[in-house]
């Protein structure tokens, strides 16, 4: 390539990174000048945000790093008015969440690690930190239905996102899940999926639940969890397709088929890369 025309590419590639930086400052400009959102309520509207750059993207640029970009820009305005504090269960199982979390939410935050999921969540709803952070399946914390406490009515303990939500298959930590729980309702995205904590007499099976769940409507109905509720009952975390609002009416049907049930939180469905 003649030097002449090699120079006048890389004036313009600069040229265009002034402008990308400029274009950057004026978004935080307009996005300071927006009323004070808690950060945690951000999540799905981040996540509709980046499933649809990704949808009309073109070219050679790798689709990862588009959707990284676009996460910490994204992560970095949400915490422009509030530091974000996460509370993050840790014991000898469990030592990546941290990298996990920080893959998603990049350094703009701050962690307390507990060893308990009761510590967990205590550190939230004492307000000492806005998200709590919890593996999807481990041992020692699924020996109780710890789900049941959750709720997606008033602001009780809920699921608001599942990390990670950029999934790569060369990654290793992509392989380990994590759930997001708050205080603040989970944002719709419009490509949701919602967990239901369902409890039932011991002699009832999986099947018969997501039979009835399929029966009433509900696609591609998962148990994710099983736990003892005592000696004669056992509660089920099952995912569905979709975002359930509180007092969800397609749920009263199910009420009269098991012993409980309640929304036990949604979040965007990950992307796979």
């Amino acid at each position: 390539m003649p030097e002449e025309k090699s120079a006048d590419l890389q004036k313009q590639i600069d040229e265009i990174d002034l402008k990308l930086y400029n274009l950057l400052i004026h978004r935080t400009e307009l996005v300071e000048q927006q009323p004070v959102n808690a950060v945690e309520n951000t999540l799905g509207k981040e996540a509709s945000s980046i499933k649809k750059l990704l949808k009309f993207h073109r070219g050679n640029f790798p689709r990862y790093v588009i959707a990284k970009i676009w996460r910490e820009i994204l992560s970095a305005s949400a915490c422009l008015k509030e530091k974000l504090k996460f509370s993050v269960y840790e014991d000898d199982s469990c030592r990546d969440l941290i990298s996990i979390v920080q893959e998603h939410f990049s350094s703009y935050a701050e962690y307390v690690t507990r060893s308990s999921f009761g510590q967990v969540m205590t550190v939230l709803t004492n307000h000492e930190a806005q998200l709590g952070i919890i593996p999807c399946d481990n041992h020692n914390m699924n020996l109780k239905p710890w789900w049941s406490g959750f709720s997606s009515n008033g602001e009780g303990l809920k699921i608001i996102a599942k990390l990670p939500f950029l999934k790569r298959k060369e990654n290793p930590l992509d392989e380990y899940d994590v759930y997001v729980v708050g205080l603040t309702h989970p944002a719709q995205s419009g490509d949701d999926i919602s967990l239901l904590g369902i409890e039932v007499n011991n002699d009832v099976s999986a099947s018969t639940i997501i039979d009835a769940l399929e029966k009433n409507g509900y696609k591609n109905a998962k148990t994710q969890l099983m736990a003892k509720v005592d000696a004669e009952n056992k509660s089920y975390l099952v995912a569905v397709d979709g975002f359930l609002k509180p007092n969800d009416e397609s749920l009263k049907p199910l009420r009269k088929q098991f012993n409980n049930i309640n929304i036990v939180g949604s979040y965007a469905r990950p992307i796979e890369l």
